[in-house]
């Protein structure tokens, strides 16, 4: 960083509220550090609702990809962004940005990076959290991180939920978030409702969600909740025994609230994305019994998304294991996270060190490289279950 007293700032907000939510802590770092720079956030919501009353900027713009960031800023933090490449290599046309690509360069050219992809996938053995405190060391912030903000609604408005298991009924918003590997079957709710007994369980969603909520309610007699702002949501989960969801925006808003939280993993890394829940919540973060389970943003993934290898790794999430995760999970100490494959219950450390895990992981990795760079004709003949049958391990990892 040239400038080391920058008297302009500026930083970064997606549309997407989880990556949003994650990244104030980094904010809040920013103008700790720099109490009297001018401190700009670039972002592609007019009013993002995470920041509703977050009163940390000076000024928010909306973000132009056309903006010359070096002529308007002395430093510029990108947060750990999980969404559009585009916007991250239009960030690395300028100098003066800080960020998780620069940060990490080196150990993207590393022999390890090449043989099984670790630094450039969205790195699996840390949480967003953490990498984003990574950047605030990056501009010298050495202090404690600040907790993550989200706008918190009054709980007595919602008391009458008081006790409830609350079933986040995420409805997709776009075409990414609608693939098998974002959603868990309807099917699964369902039977998830019946196991734990419709009157003890509360649907729960925003706006967008409501047909889903509506129909699975009379499906299944089960009540439901829509909430209409995030302080809404917010509230409801403060009166919830636990929460049931997918990894989304929903699971990052409920884990500021303190709610016990079960959470479900297709692709989705457990490390980079289980609800960070410190210091008061807890959580267990399913991941999918499939060997190839998590694969987020590599090549494993691309050969589901060709339709190489079929993408059922949230359909294999059993309801009977979800059950069981809700009864585990209130009998954890607050602070606590852990993380269950097939019947395994395990910590973060545990689950990172397994070597099955670790073996099977870099064996998909490397398989998918191959499969997917095949010409198309060629990969016709490519069968996963010729390809992979005897590499993959059996057991729960």
């Amino acid at each position: 960083m040239k400038n080391l007293e920058p008297r302009k700032i500026a930083t970064f907000a997606s549309t997407q509220i989880g990556d949003t939510l994650m990244a104030t802590s980094l904010y809040r770092a920013l103008r700790i550090q720099y109490p009297n720079a001018e401190l700009t956030l670039l972002s592609q919501v007019a009013e993002h609702p995470v920041l509703s009353g977050f009163n940390t900027f000076d000024r928010t713009v909306l973000y132009q990809p056309d903006l010359d960031l070096d002529e308007l800023f002395d430093l510029v933090v990108q947060p750990v962004f999980c969404g559009n490449a585009g916007i991250n290599a239009n960030f690395d046309r300028f100098q003066n940005v800080i960020s998780l690509d620069r940060l990490h360069g080196e150990l993207r050219r590393s022999w390890r990076n090449k043989w099984d992809g670790r630094f450039t996938h969205l790195l699996f053995y840390k949480h967003q959290v953490e990498l984003n405190a990574e950047l605030a060391r990056a501009f010298g912030y050495l202090g404690e991180m600040p907790p993550l903000y989200c706008p918190q609604g009054d709980p007595l408005r919602y008391d009458h939920l008081k006790g409830r298991i609350g079933l986040f009924i995420n409805t997709p918003q776009n075409e990414f978030q609608a693939l098998p590997n974002r959603q868990w079957p309807p099917t699964h709710w369902q039977d998830l409702i019946q196991l734990l007994s419709p009157a003890n369980v509360v649907l729960v969603g925003g706006e967008s969600d409501l047909p889903n909520l509506q129909r699975l309610a009379t499906e299944t007699g089960a009540a439901f909740e829509a909430t209409a702002t995030l302080s809404d949501f917010t509230a409801v989960c403060r009166n919830l025994q636990a929460l049931v969801t997918t990894d989304g925006g929903g699971m990052h808003v409920a884990a500021t609230t303190g709610v016990p939280i079960v959470s479900l993993h297709g692709t989705s890394s457990p490390i980079l994305l289980h609800p960070w829940i410190y210091p008061g919540g807890k959580c267990i973060a399913i991941v999918s019994s499939n060997a190839c389970s998590p694969c987020q943003r590599s090549y494993r993934l691309q050969a589901c998304e060709s339709g190489l290898t079929q993408m059922d790794c949230m359909q294999n999430i059993r309801v009977e294991i979800v059950e069981r995760a809700i009864v585990e999970v209130n009998k954890l100490k607050a602070g606590s996270c852990l993380i269950m494959k097939g019947k395994q219950l395990m910590t973060k450390t545990a689950y990172l060190r397994d070597w099955k895990r670790a073996l099977a992981f870099t064996l998909n990795y490397e398989w998918a490289r191959i499969a997917v760079r095949l010409p198309s004709r060629r990969r016709q003949g490519v069968s996963w279950n010729e390809g992979l049958e005897s590499a993959n391990p059996k057991t729960s990892l």
